[in-house]
């Protein structure tokens, strides 16, 4: 195993070596959402021995960062973990590849529920660990309803936050929050460390920072 040296990347930079990653060396983003949502899981799972409830709920978005979710959503079911997925929008709107994840837990029967049929204004938080999947790096914008209540209510709540990749709502680049944002208390970083991890906002929103190896070529670490 190589030893992975820390690089702090761009959004467009980190997209430029996952292109190269597929169509020159090969290695799909299927597999790098798979070594990345497996990662997640056994961080998690790691953590939840300190906890005599094993509950984990996560939270996933439509896009990619929402795969990462459910793949570790099936990780820790197969760990014995009981974990519920909540997911937003509606299937037809998720990435291929989220899709294919998501349907993926339907056939293992692990529970999901429709973030949007919650009735959020009643909705109380009770696992004791939280993974955040909901938006990665490609956010644009402020987040908007139903997503920034969620976001509300997670935060509230005081429950220990794994985010997937970057905490939502931050802005990869600058470290700027969007409107809103989750305040995790851990981030895993898949594959390479973010700008804005270390400026403005972003230390606060967080919390400690594990950068996991999800398969990108070494070669991408020594340049």
């Amino acid at each position: 195993m190589f030893n992975m040296k820390t690089k702090v990347l761009t959004v467009k930079e980190i997209v430029q070596i996952e292109e190269k990653t597929e169509k020159e060396i090969g290695i799909t983003r299927k597999i790098l959402m798979e070594n990345a949502g497996r990662s997640l899981a056994e961080i998690v799972f790691k953590k939840l021995s300190n906890y005599k409830d094993k509950r984990v709920w996560i939270f996933s978005g439509k896009g990619n960062n929402g795969g990462d979710g459910f793949v570790a959503a099936r990780y820790l079911f197969n760990f014995g973990v009981p974990v519920k997925v909540f997911f937003l929008g509606t299937p037809d709107n998720f990435t291929q590849l989220s899709f294919t994840n998501f349907n993926i837990l339907h056939k293992m029967n692990i529970i999901t529920y429709s973030v949007d049929k919650l009735k959020l204004h009643n909705f109380k938080v009770e696992a004791p660990i939280l993974v955040d999947a909901l938006f990665g790096s490609g956010i644009k914008g402020e987040l908007k309803e139903p997503t920034s209540k969620l976001v509300s209510k997670i935060n509230e709540s005081k429950k220990f936050v794994v985010c997937a990749d970057i905490p939502s709502g931050l802005n990869p680049d600058t470290g700027e929050v969007c409107g809103s944002a989750i305040k995790g208390n851990i981030t895993v970083s898949f594959g390479f460390s973010k700008k804005g991890f270390y400026i403005n906002q972003g230390p606060e929103y967080c919390g400690e920072i594990k950068i996991v190896d999800i398969g990108f070529p070494a070669f991408f670490y020594n340049d």
